[in-house]
C-alpha cells in the first residue's frame, strides 16, 4: 500500500476534487492524507454554494504537523488539483520538495485545473499562471484538459498531433491530455505522452452534468502507477474505469463512483484498446 498527499479542492456533496480523488485512490488500495485548498458545500452549478479557500498558513500548519508526526515521511505520491491562488501553489511547491527530500522515488502529478472549454479559466490569471510557473516545473507528470494544455503552452489544439507537439513543449516526463481531439468528432481521445513515445485510447463524447472526470483520471493514473502499472497499461485501464463511470453518470448530476467502483477498483482491471489517431501509430516514438 503506496500512501499519496492530496492536495485539492473539498466538497461537503458531491464527487469532485478530494471528495473524489480520495475516495478512488483508496478503493485502489492506497493510504490517502488529503488536504483541502478550499472547503465547499458543493460545485458550482447548484442553487446554493457556500464555503471560502483555507488559509495558506492553516495548511501549513496542517503540514508541519503531519511532518512531526511522521507521516509525510512515508509520502510515495503527491498528487495537486485545484489551487485557489498563487501562494497555494507556493506552499505545494515547497512541501512536495521536502517530500522528495525524504523520499526522491515520491511521485508528484499535478493536475494543473484551471478551466474548460468553452468558458476558459475559471481560476485567476494569475493563479494560473503560478501552477505553470512554479508547479509544473517540479511535476513528474502532468494531466492538462485540451484547453489547459493550449493555456500552458499558449497554442492551439486541434488535432492529435497538434496536442503531442504541445505535451512535448512542456517539457515533463509524462504528460497525459485529456479529452483531445479524435478521428471522430463524437469522440475523445486520451493521449500519453512519455519521452519520445506516444500512446492514446479513445472514448464516446458524452454530454454530462456531472463534474469531475478529470479529477478520477489524475486518481485512477497516479493509483495505477504506484500498483506498478506502466505507462500504457495504466492509460488503458484508467481509460476504461472512466468509460465505466460516464456511461452510468449520463442524466445525473454527480459521477457514478460509488456504484461503479466494483468495476474501476477490480484486481485485474478491464483495460481500454490503445487507438491509431491520425498521424500516430500505437505506441510509436516520435
Amino acid at each position: 500500500m503506496a500512501k499519496v498527499l492530496s492536495i485539492s479542492s473539498q466538497v461537503v456533496y458531491g464527487h469532485v476534487g478530494n471528495s473524489a480523488t480520495a475516495f478512488v485512490m483508496q478503493r485502489m488500495g492506497h493510504g490517502v492524507l488529503p488536504l483541502p485548498t478550499i472547503l465547499l458545500s458543493n460545485r458550482p452549478g447548484y442553487k446554493a454554494l457556500a464555503g471560502e479557500p483555507i488559509a495558506v498558513e492553516k495548511l501549513d500548519a496542517l503540514l508541519r504537523a503531519a511532518e512531526e508526526n511522521g507521516w509525510l515521511s512515508q509520502i510515495d505520491g503527491v498528487l495537486t488539483g485545484y489551487i485557489p491562488t498563487p501562494s497555494h501553489a507556493e506552499l505545494c511547491r515547497d512541501w512536495i520538495a521536502k517530500i522528495k527530500a525524504a523520499n526522491p522515488a515520491a511521485l508528484y502529478l499535478c493536475d494543473p485545473i484551471m478551466g474548460d472549454l468553452p468558458h476558459g479559466l475559471y481560476v485567476s490569471e494569475g493563479t494560473a499562471e503560478a501552477v505553470r510557473d512554479v508547479l509544473l516545473p517540479v511535476a513528474d507528470a502532468v494531466t492538462p484538459n485540451v484547453f489547459e494544455l493550449g493555456w500552458l503552452t499558449r497554442r492551439a489544439i486541434a488535432s492529435p498531433a497538434s496536442a503531442i507537439a504541445a505535451a512535448l513543449a512542456l517539457a515533463r516526463p509524462t504528460v497525459v491530455v485529456t479529452s483531445a481531439p479524435a478521428a471522430k468528432a463524437d469522440a475523445l481521445a486520451n493521449i500519453l505522452v512519455k519521452g519520445r513515445e506516444v500512446f492514446a485510447t479513445v472514448s464516446p463524447r458524452r454530454a454530462l452534468a456531472a463534474h469531475g472526470t478529470g479529477d478520477v483520471l489524475a486518481a485512477l493514473l497516479l493509483s495505477y502507477k504506484l500498483n506498478g502499472f506502466v505507462a500504457s497499461a495504466a492509460l488503458r485501464a484508467a481509460t476504461a474505469a472512466i468509460d465505466a463511470i460516464t456511461e452510468k453518470s449520463e442524466g445525473r448530476t454527480e459521477l457514478a463512483l460509488i456504484e461503479t467502483q466494483a468495476a474501476w477498483a477490480a484486481a485485474d482491471p478491464l483495460l481500454a484498446p490503445l487507438a491509431a489517431l491520425p498521424g500516430i501509430d500505437d505506441g510509436e516514438a516520435i
